[in-house]
């Protein structure tokens, strides 16, 4: 009776909260925000100057709202720069802004050169190194500024972060980059496999002056349109930007320039870094948070800090197929924001450090905790050999998956037709028909070109946190295909939730800037990243993996003929072979967290 209390208690504030909003009634509003955030009371009002203009070092001007608190004085700042549109609802940056207002800080919200108020021309990432640092050179020097600027947002606009923070801004002194990376690389393009869905429709809403609408799209026809390279084309525009990306399918010079993980050495404000276990950022924020503290560029800098929750890009964590509790919640981690905040850039309080570095979220167990090194350093990494009788198609098959090595065993076969891929449901894709986070399986497990092995019912809880590895031993009839692996928590009620998906190009299997194709029916070794995770597998649960060769379309299709990636047409079906016995041991590699008195 006391959790629905107060669950009507938290809603009914909410509600309040935005029917006071509409009336404008601004002190009482922000109060009952600060309550249902955890956060201290505000203390100040707020106001706003629309359309500020910033000078930049070549004469061009960028349009910035700037949120005050409404007090002589000066104060800290915290900058973002967006692409999205600088008043766009859905983003709140309003209220973003009228949150760090009341607590003390100028917000000052700007749109990145060439989009909605800011003059010049856009093109994705190029210019956003030196022109932030000019802004927050500009943010500095104000009058109503105490010198010290931070730096906030999500995705690209995390992105900006990154890209102005080597150029070592004297006033910049913290960052938070959320569900974003150092490598803009292995964000858009996964070892070597275009990140699709998310790369054509981005492209097409972002890449004007103001975002297009996607609602006239038929977008499982763009995505399946052939060649590649001429989707946007297809859609009615041609999107320079998108066509180079297709042209550097590898890491080059191209990349280069819009990264900044080999200068880690040059950024000397520190981050807290905030991704999703169901964010395509998350490997890479792991690698930028271990980097930041191995080789940061000042003794700040290898302070920073992650925090990892059960979220989706969008950071969402309220899922039709799963429950993760109240605790998930993104809103609940502004309190702990705010105090990274108070301490780099007021020198009040003792920040976030409480016990390490590292906050997660277990999956299952769904509670939060702290740990200081990623990987843990206390991980079991355990073998979970595949095994079958050459029937562990689809999940009627008898695949198995089990600590014991295999020994003479019939390999599995299926046949990977490119025109009819296996579907992504769930996972970190969202633009498009896309739905990202935990879903149910249980649809893709019917299919014959899906592999399924599955331990039997676990008798005691197991914990896996870590990276995950799949090393597989398979042949295919093509020159070139992919192979796919997927992590899936069986629920005794049958429901087959997804933790983690990776894959393989087969060219790309040795090296991504000297890809080799394959020998017709010759037994390679794959190894394949599924990714990282947090999940406690409770009693009577299953671990399953899935092994197939698409996952369309989060990931680009693989037309298995061995022709340039992006400019060819023509598909074939591809015959695949997965080994599974004493001379090709294929397992899966699981980070397994000892319980509580176990070494």
């Amino acid at each position: 009776m006391q959790l629905c209390s107060r669950t009507f208690v938290v809603r009914g504030i909410v509600l309040a909260s935005i029917l006071l909003f509409s009336m404008g009634c601004e002190a009482v509003k922000w109060k009952l925000i600060a309550w249902r955030l955890g956060v201290p009371q505000p203390a100040y009002a707020v106001s706003v100057d629309r359309d500020v203009m910033v000078p930049l070092r070549d004469g061009v001007k960028l349009a910035a709202d700037v949120y005050r608190p409404r007090a002589a004085g000066k104060f800290p700042v915290i900058v973002t720069r967006t692409p999205y549109g600088k008043r766009n609802p859905y983003h709140r940056y309003e209220f973003a802004g009228e949150l760090f207002a009341t607590q003390g800080y100028v917000y000052v919200v700007q749109d990145v050169r060439g989009k909605f108020g800011s003059g010049g021309e856009y093109y994705p990432y190029v210019n956003e190194g030196a022109d932030g640092h000019d802004t927050f050179e500009w943010a500095g020097r104000q009058a109503w500024s105490s010198g010290r600027v931070g730096t906030y947002g999500f995705s690209y606009w995390g992105s900006t972060q990154w890209l102005s923070a080597p150029y070592q801004s004297q006033h910049l002194k913290a960052m938070v980059p959320i569900v974003t990376g150092q490598n803009l690389y292995t964000r858009w393009i996964y070892n070597g496999i275009l990140r699709f869905n998310d790369i054509l429709f981005w492209h097409y809403e972002n890449t004007s002056r103001t975002a297009r609408s996607l609602d006239s799209i038929d977008f499982e026809k763009a995505v399946r349109h052939l060649p590649l390279i001429e989707a946007d084309d297809a859609m009615g525009t041609d999107i320079p930007a998108y066509n180079d990306w297709l042209r550097h399918l590898v890491p080059d010079d191209y990349w280069d320039s819009i990264s900044v993980d080999d200068d880690a050495g040059n950024i000397k404000a520190p981050a807290l870094l905030i991704g999703g276990w169901y964010d395509y950022y998350l490997e890479p924020m792991f690698d930028d948070f271990n980097r930041m503290r191995r080789s940061g560029g000042s003794d700040n800098a290898r302070q920073s800090q992650i925090l990892i929750g059960p979220w989706t890009h969008l950071t969402e964590s309220d899922f039709e197929d799963v429950d993760f509790g109240a605790k998930a919640d993104f809103l609940q981690q502004i309190e702990m924001l705010l105090r990274w905040y108070d301490y780099w850039l007021k020198s009040t309080g003792s920040g976030i450090v409480d016990g390490g570095p590292i906050r997660i979220f277990v999956m299952g167990k769904n509670e939060w905790r702290t740990e200081k090194e990623w990987p843990l350093a206390r991980t079991r990494y355990s073998r979970f050999y595949l095994h079958s009788n050459g029937r562990a198609n689809s999940v009627g098959g008898d695949g198995l998956l089990d600590a014991d090595p295999p020994k003479q065993e019939a390999p599995d076969r299926f046949t990977y037709d490119p025109a009819e891929p296996v579907p992504a449901v769930g996972g970190t894709s969202y633009f498009g028909a896309a739905t990202a986070g935990p879903r149910d399986q249980s649809e893709i497990e019917k299919r014959d070109d899906v592999l399924v092995y599955t331990t039997p019912p676990l008798a005691e809880e197991l914990e896996v946190t870590g990276p995950i590895t799949l090393m597989l031993y398979a042949a295919s009839s093509a020159k070139d295909t992919d192979f796919s692996a997927k992590l899936v928590d069986v629920y005794p009620d049958g429901r087959a939730i997804n933790l983690r998906s990776g894959m393989v190009r087969a060219r790309f299997r040795d090296s991504l800037t000297q890809p080799s194709l394959l020998e017709k029916d010759v037994i390679y070794r794959f190894e394949i990243g599924v990714g990282s995770t947090s999940n406690l597998f409770k009693k009577g649960h299953r671990i399953r993996l899935e092994v197939s060769s698409s996952h369309f379309p989060e990931f680009g299709r693989n037309l298995n003929t061995g022709a340039e990636i992006g400019t060819s047409s023509e598909m074939i079906k591809a015959r695949q072979v997965i080994y599974h016995d004493e001379d090709h041991p294929s397992y899966l590699l699981l980070p397994i967290i000892p319980a509580r008195g176990q070494s």
